[in-house]
Parts: C-alpha cells; sequence; structure tokens
C-alpha cells in the first residue's frame, strides 16, 4: 500500500465501529469482561477484544494503559513508521525525558546534542544531575567516539537540530553506539515518518512531538515513541509503572491528523522552499539554515537521509539587532503569527536569543540575529509579501536607537 493511501487507512478498524466512518472517542476509565478468566488473560496481553497490532504482550485491563481510542492511534503510528510498536505519551517533552530516565540510572552518562530542543536542554541540565546522571552536551556534525566513557547508557540525537539545522551523521552515532552497546534516541518530529524512518538506519528509538506535524492543527498536546524488541519492552514496563495517560479525544484527533498528512507536508514543503529561496536573496539575510537548500553545508548529507523537508527553519540576520528592533520586526506581522512550536496550519515566526545556545554553531554566521521560521499552509506569496514588509522595518546601521519603539522587553525560544 502507498503512503497516501496507508496515512488514511492506518490503524483504523471499520469493523469495530458499526458502519461509522469514524472510530467511536471512548471515555471510560474501567474495561469490563464476560469473565474472571477473560480479565486475567487481558492482563497478560491475551485480550478478547483485538485494539491492540502488537507482538508484545500488552496489557489491556485497565485503561491506564490505554482506551481503543489510544490504542487505534499507537497502532497506525507503527503501521506509518512501517514497523516496532508505539506509545502515546502526554507532550513530546514527555517522551524525550521520558526516554532519558528510563535509559539512565545512578552512575549513568547520557550524550544529548548541543543544539536539542532548549526545554530539553533545560531537563538535563536541571534534573539529571539530581538523579545521578551525567551529561555531555555533543557538537553532531563532529565524530563523538572520543565522548563514549564506560558508563555512557544513551546517545539523544535531533536531526535536524533545533534553530540551527545540521545534520547529524546517523551511520557513524549508530556504528559508535552498537559497539559499545549504547540506546539511541532520535527526535524525528522535524521529518515525520514520512521523510525519514529512524529505526531503518539501526536507531533505537524514534521519537515525535505528535504536537507538530502529525497532528496538524495546533490543538493538543502529545508525544509517541516507535520502537521495537527489548527496547520497546523496557519502555512499555516504565510506561506502565508510571501510569501514564493519554486522553482519547486527543488521540481521536491525533489520528484524523494522519490522514491529511502525506498532502500538508508536501504543501510545506513546496512553500518552504519557494520561501527560503526568496529569503537567500535578502540584503538583509546572512544565510537561511534550511538544509533542502544547496547552500546549507550539509545538504548532501541531508539528501543521503532524508526524502523531502518539512517547513521549519531558522534565517541569520545580517547583524545582530537590538531586542527593540526585532519586535518591530515581527510585532506587526499580516499572516506569521509570533509563537513557539510549529506544525499546525498557521505561519509562525520567533526571534531567537543566542544566549540560550550553547554552542554558535556555523561560527561564520556570528554577529547575526537568529530568527526561526515556520512556513503553514498560507499562499507562500502572501508569506513572502509579509517578511518582505517586515523586514523593511529593520532599521539600517545608521539608524538611532531612541527612533525604535520597543512593546516587547524579552524574546526567547
Amino acid at each position: 500500500m502507498k503512503e497516501e493511501s496507508l496515512l488514511v487507512k492506518a490503524g483504523r478498524k471499520f469493523d469495530d465501529y458499526k458502519g461509522s466512518m469514524n472510530s467511536p472517542v471512548y471515555h471510560s476509565s474501567t474495561v469490563l469482561f464476560p469473565t474472571y478468566k477473560d480479565y486475567l488473560d487481558a492482563a497478560n496481553g491475551e485480550s478478547i477484544y483485538d485494539v491492540i497490532n502488537d507482538d508484545v504482550a500488552r496489557d489491556y485491563s485497565y485503561s491506564s494503559v490505554g482506551t481503543p481510542t489510544v490504542h487505534y492511534l499507537s497502532n497506525a503510528l507503527a503501521e506509518i513508521e512501517g514497523r516496532g510498536q508505539a506509545l502515546i505519551y502526554p507532550s513530546g517533552l514527555f517522551a524525550l525525558t521520558f526516554a532519558i530516565l528510563t535509559f539512565s540510572k545512578v552512575g549513568s552518562h547520557v550524550l544529548i546534542q548541543d543544539n536539542s530542543y532548549y526545554r530539553l536542554k533545560r531537563f538535563a541540565e536541571s534534573e539529571l544531575p539530581k538523579r545521578g546522571v551525567e551529561v555531555t552536551f555533543y557538537d553532531p556534525t563532529q565524530d563523538i567516539a572520543g565522548l563514549i566513557r564506560g558508563n555512557t547508557s544513551l546517545i539523544m540525537i535531533e536531526t535536524p537540530g533545533s534553530v540551527t539545522f545540521e545534520i547529524s551523521n546517523i551511520e557513524h552515532i549508530v556504528k559508535v553506539a552498537r559497539k559499545h552497546g549504547i540506546v539511541t534516541v532520535c527526535d524525528n518530529s522535524w521529518a515525520t515518518p514520512l521523510l525519514f524512518r529512524p529505526l531503518d538506519y539501526g536507531i533505537d528509538v524514534a521519537l515525535y512531538a505528535v504536537t507538530k506535524y502529525l497532528a496538524g492543527h495546533s490543538d493538543l498536546l502529545m508525544g509517541a515513541i516507535v520502537a521495537e524488541g527489548e527496547v520497546f519492552k523496557l519502555l512499555y514496563e516504565g510506561y506502565k509503572n508510571y501510569g501514564i495517560t493519554v486522553q482519547s479525544h486527543d488521540c481521536y484527533l491525533a489520528h484524523r491528523g494522519l490522514r491529511t498528512l502525506h498532502t500538508r507536508m508536501k504543501g510545506h514543503q513546496n512553500t518552504a522552499v519557494a520561501v527560503a529561496k526568496w529569503l537567500e536573496k535578502h540584503p538583509k539575510i546572512r544565510k537561511v539554515l534550511y538544509p533542502a537548500l544547496p547552500s546549507h553545508p550539509q545538504h548532501e548529507l541531508w539528501k543521503s537521509y532524508f526524502k523531502g523537508a518539512s517547513s521549519v527553519f531558522s534565517i541569520v540576520l545580517d547583524r545582530e539587532y537590538l531586542c527593540e528592533e526585532l519586535s518591530c520586526m515581527v510585532n506587526r506581522m499580516e499572516i506569521f503569527g509570533i509563537g513557539a512550536s510549529w506544525g499546525g496550519c498557521d505561519s509562525l515566526i520567533l526571534p531567537i536569543d543566542r544566549k540560550s545556545m550553547s554552542r554558535s554553531v556555523m561560527n561564520a554566521y556570528c554577529g547575526g540575529s537568529f530568527v526561526r521560521i515556520f512556513c503553514g499552509l498560507e499562499d507562500p506569496e502572501d508569506l513572502i509579501s509579509d517578511l518582505n514588509t517586515a523586514l523593511a522595518r529593520l532599521p539600517c546601521l545608521d539608524a538611532k536607537n531612541d527612533e525604535v519603539k520597543c512593546e516587547t522587553k524579552r524574546i526567547t525560544t
């Protein structure tokens, strides 16, 4: 079945819906069974209710391990990934932090990219030391073999990296990890399984912020992981033991979003490429950090792994602008909204505080302000016009600071 068809049908069991085109939203805390033996069998992964497409014995005795609506979504994600089993989490950040906690313990050492999602870095810096876990933040463009220690248990990957959009050399990282028996986790939210499948390259865990492209409408918070074998079993045991639950209605929305994912991703890419190419020629742009552009220093590496590009990238402005000046640029935009996250229908823009970046990635672009752009599903000509007007509001080098008014005192990621 081709991807377009699979996305429409994945995880849906029409025979269970009594003629309905859409799955019911099961609001239930208790699962009833005809006999006590049926209940015991369900607790041991042998349920009479056929809702979980797994080769791992999954408990179905109580809704704390998922209603049918939750399982329909997890089945769909595993089908789209093409392998493994999926678990659903309350947010993408929760999935990231829980993966770290699953594969680390007191005395462990973990490697995390230094350009990762800043909330993950905050967790690693503030929470992991309390649990006796050492952290090294690594440059994903460099050889990591020398960073491995005898107690290294986990390598976290995000490709492309948040804000700076470097591509990780997956084959190198996997080779090093397998040599030392280290678990690898890849945040694949930017690409989705349509553009890159981490498990096909030897990564142990593919991780997604379902909030973003997969759900696609900026109306829910959710995360997911897909894994296989013993790695999945370890994640699932923790999932059960901590009582992780996700609301059925949110899973219904996410599952519905998957049906249009292929169409949306094509639209996102086409728009982003058009906008990025226009930005490359603008005199106030020093660099566009978008792997799909031939000008990206890792463009060839990106092509070796990815089938296409999504629509999130950064621009580096011609110089370092004051907060007040950046505010003048973004505050009165017609199409772009100021906001975190991405992956919905509406375009977003966000100046990035360089102080939040532990490494001045791509040092050649030091001295220019970073602005992250997400191209939604609006017309690309409207987005270009909006950006053109916004960039024109940036003062020239000879502008006086006292002529620039600021409505926002602080801009953060």
